[in-house]
């Protein structure tokens, strides 16, 4: 390829890479109403979660475009204690802290629990399902794939470790009755592994070797740093 076309194919680039990373936005936006930014998104991720009984992975019924996002959580109310229908929260039913967006039922059908219907649990879902997360709004950033097999998409809230350890120290009553856990992140074998809050461990595929590793620097530095606002 010339140095003329190289430039060509650069360029025409941008503007696809600008509008997939709207459509992103705006699609996660229905499900999150508190997105505030776009901070990484990979075309194709597939997921697993860590069966502690039986000492290996199972593949759960995930895959799609993942992306990674800051949250808007500047009112900090006690969200995650109302009911679903008012309001959007992170619910770990199927997935750590599985994003519940319940302003109507149409979108709750779509997102709420994995299962497509907001119930809370099925047989067929009951050995993924994570723990109920309740108490204030302190997730900062959120993770999310969007669904390729079924309309149940996969979510994550992700709270940097500061935040959670200051919540044992100056809400200790909240933290009795809702303990919540270091979050952690680390590769190995060819998956990005996530512990939850709630000490549930995932494990996300993703097929481009430098998304892999993209997208675990990021998440470290989310889960080492202070909560950001904004990022340049």
């Amino acid at each position: 390829m010339t140095g003329a076309a190289t430039t060509t194919a650069e360029n025409s680039a941008t503007p696809l890479e600008f509008y997939r990373k709207a459509l992103n936005f705006n699609v996660i936006g229905r499900y999150d109403p508190k997105i505030k930014q776009l901070l990484f998104h990979t075309p194709h991720a597939s997921l697993y979660k860590w069966d502690f009984k039986k000492d290996e992975w199972n593949k759960l019924e995930y895959q799609g475009v993942l992306a990674i996002y800051l949250r808007d959580v500047s009112q900090n109310i006690n969200l995650l204690s109302i009911p679903p229908q008012e309001t959007d929260i992170f619910d770990s039913q199927n997935g750590s802290n599985n994003i519940q967006t319940n302003n109507g039922a149409d979108n709750s059908s779509r997102n709420s629990n994995g299962n497509g219907n907001g119930f809370k649990n099925n047989d067929s879902l009951s050995y993924n399902c994570g723990k109920t997360l309740t108490g204030k709004d302190i997730y900062n950033y959120g993770l999310i794939i969007l669904n390729r097999i079924n309309p149940d998409n996969f979510s994550m809230g992700i709270v940097p470790n500061s935040v959670v350890n200051k919540r044992k120290v100056f809400n200790a009553q909240e933290d009795a009755r809702n303990p919540l856990e270091c979050m952690g992140v680390e590769v190995k074998d060819e998956l990005v592994i996530i512990k939850n809050l709630k000490h549930e461990v995932y494990g996300i595929w993703i097929h481009t070797v430098n998304d892999r590793k993209n997208i675990y620097d990021l998440i470290k530095y989310l889960l080492e740093n202070e909560p950001k606002d904004s990022f340049a």
